[in-house]
């Protein structure tokens, strides 16, 4: 079994990767800041600084709602931008998804 094992944990709130080989979590906001409903400006913690706080040309969106992804492309989109921004996630390590037992398929 490898050492390169991450659990991910998509919160409502908050977004965590736990890394098995240094122990370590890393937790992130989940929003995202939007300009003009089609190119993304910021996302995590920095979109989340923009809450409430944003032009009227800036959104801020929130994919989870309720422990439920209601934005798939928002958060696919997050999830890509938070494993390449720290390069300690390499290519072939395995992940563990928590997923709720009590949500619809």
């Amino acid at each position: 079994m490898s050492n390169n094992i991450y659990g991910i944990d998509f919160g409502t709130c908050n977004f965590k990767v736990f890394s098995k080989s240094s122990g370590k979590v890393i937790s992130e906001k989940n929003p995202i800041a939007i300009i003009n409903k089609t190119q993304i400006y910021a996302y995590g913690d920095d979109a989340y600084a923009m809450y409430e706080k944003a032009p009227e040309n800036v959104e801020i969106l929130f994919p989870m709602k309720n422990g439920v992804i209601a934005r798939f492309d928002d958060m696919q989109y997050l999830l890509g931008s938070l494993l390449k921004t720290d390069h300690q996630f390499a290519r072939g390590a395995e992940y563990v998804i928590a997923v709720p037992t009590d949500v619809t398929e």
